[in-house]
């Protein structure tokens, strides 16, 4: 089945992925990529941060350690995008809150990583070829994360190890 590897994400409650649906259909297929296949509205979700292959067991001790407790984070996602040469189409925004920042680079930091920057995003669609996409603005859709998640990841399947609560 393949090595397990882990993020962090938040996955979108039912009213967000509705919202995220008609947004993506604001767009006509004809401005997809050559190939594209849209992401299952299921799997939509926010990585936080990526940990590859680790011990879960580690993992989990490690945010209870460096848990904050809840603390509510609300997202505003406004434009749609591509990464990887074109590969991938999203929707996201263009900062991430303060809170969400620190918080990250505080964990990465615990590993000695230097926190890259981070950009608030759903992958929507996936191509096997790139091809050319400029961003576009979006009416604004926002999201207040109710909970974070540690995910297993592994031969293209989604586990929820555990879950801790952002809004009390």
């Amino acid at each position: 089945m393949g090595e397990r590897r882990f993020f962090f994400a938040a996955w979108p409650p039912t009213d967000v992925l509705s919202a995220l649906r008609l947004r993506l259909a604001q767009f006509h297929q004809r401005d997809w990529p050559p190939a594209g296949r849209c992401e299952l509205p299921q799997r939509w979700h926010l990585t936080l941060f990526y940990l590859g292959a680790s011990d879960p067991t580690r993992l989990q001790k490690r945010l209870d350690d460096l848990w904050p407790g809840p603390f509510p984070i609300t997202l505003g996602f406004d434009r749609i995008g591509a990464f990887k040469g074109g590969r991938v189409l999203w929707i996201g925004g263009q900062e991430a809150p303060s809170a969400l920042t620190q918080w990250r680079r505080g964990w990465l930091a615990e590993d000695g990583v230097e926190a890259s920057p981070f950009l608030p995003h759903v992958t929507l669609l996936r191509s096997p070829r790139p091809w050319s996409w400029e961003e576009k603005s979006i009416e604004p859709l926002y999201w207040t994360l109710q909970e974070l998640t540690l995910v297993a990841s592994s031969g293209g399947q989604y586990t929820v190890l555990r879950r801790w609560p952002m809004v009390s």
